[in-house]
C-alpha cells in the first residue's frame, strides 16, 4: 500500500510512518520546508520512503496531491499560536486558519479527486484535536480551529456517504501527548501580544501556569495512538473517529456534558 503523509517531519504522525515502512508500505512523507526535508534525506535512508517539501497552503506544491499514486493519504500538517484575541493581530488567527482549516480541506479535496480521477478506493485521514472541544484560555486561535475543522470533516464524512461510497474518511483526534507542539504553541504567544496591552506584564505568569497544566495531563508515550491509527489504515473499511488517550477522550466527554 502507498501512503501519502503531509505534516510528518516529528511526533506522532513520523513514528505512524515508520511502522508503515515496518509493514513494508511505502511512505511518501510530506514536510513543511525544505530544509526538513534535506534533515528527514539524511536521517531515513530507505527504499520503501520517498520526501516531499509539501507546503499546503502553497498552490504548487499543492499540485503534487494530484500528480502521485498513492492508496491513503493523511493530512497531519497544523500549527498553533497562543494569545489573547483581544490583544492578537488578525493575521495570526487567519494563519492559522490558513493552514489548519483552509489548507487541510485543500489536502482532503485533492486527494479525494485523485481516488475519484484514476477510479480507486481510496482512504482519507485528517487530524484534528481534542482541544477543539475545550476553550482553553489563550489558546483559542489553535482551538477554535480544530473545533472548525472537526465539524467540517464530520459534515464531509455524512455528504461523501452519497458522493462516493468507495472513498473512506477517519477524523483523528488525539489529546494532549508530548510532542513538543504544545510547547512551542504557549510560548508564541509572547510575539504576540502588544507591549501596552493589559496581558503583556502577566504573560510569563500566564505562560508558566499552561505549562504546568500540560505538565499534568500530556502522555509522553503515544505508541497506542500511533499502533490504532496504524491499525485504521490498513483497514479496508477505517473507522471515522481515532481518538486517544482514553482519559482525555473520557474528560471531553464529561465536560461536554456538564458545561454545554
Amino acid at each position: 500500500m502507498k501512503i501519502l503523509i503531509i505534516g510528518a517531519r516529528g511526533g506522532i504522525a513520523y513514528q505512524a510512518a515508520q511502522l508503515l515502512m515496518s509493514k513494508n508500505h511505502f511512505v511518501y512523507l510530506a514536510v513543511h520546508t525544505k530544509e526538513q526535508k534535506r534533515n528527514l534525506e539524511q536521517e531515513i535512508q530507505d527504499k520503501r520512503v520517498e520526501i516531499l517539501k509539501l507546503d499546503i497552503t502553497n498552490k504548487r506544491d499543492l499540485e503534487q496531491i494530484d500528480k502521485l499514486d498513492y492508496d491513503v493519504i493523511w493530512s497531519h500538517a497544523g500549527i498553533g499560536n497562543g494569545g489573547t484575541l483581544l490583544a492578537m493581530d488578525i493575521d495570526i488567527l487567519k494563519q492559522n486558519y490558513d493552514v489548519n482549516i483552509f489548507g487541510t480541506i485543500e489536502v482532503v479535496k485533492r486527494g479525494y479527486n485523485n481516488f475519484k480521477r484514476n477510479h480507486k478506493r481510496g482512504k482519507i485521514f485528517v487530524t484534528s484535536s481534542l482541544a477543539g472541544y475545550l476553550p482553553f484560555p489563550y489558546l483559542s486561535c489553535y482551538t477554535s480551529s480544530k473545533a472548525a475543522l472537526s465539524m467540517l470533516v464530520t459534515t464531509m464524512k455524512t455528504e461523501l456517504k452519497k458522493e462516493n461510497k468507495n472513498i473512506s474518511l477517519s477524523l483523528i483526534e488525539p489529546g494532549a501527548y508530548k510532542t513538543g507542539f504544545n510547547e512551542v504553541m504557549i510560548d508564541n504567544k509572547e510575539k504576540y501580544l502588544d507591549r501596552n496591552n493589559i496581558y503583556y506584564k502577566d504573560r510569563k505568569n500566564i505562560s508558566r501556569l499552561q505549562k504546568n497544566i500540560f505538565m499534568l495531563i500530556e502522555k509522553e508515550n503515544y505508541n497506542k495512538l500511533v499502533n490504532k491509527i496504524v491499525k485504521e489504515i490498513e483497514k479496508e473499511c477505517p473507522k471515522f473517529k481515532i481518538r486517544a488517550p482514553l482519559s482525555q477522550v473520557i474528560f471531553t466527554k464529561i465536560y461536554l456534558l456538564l458545561y454545554r
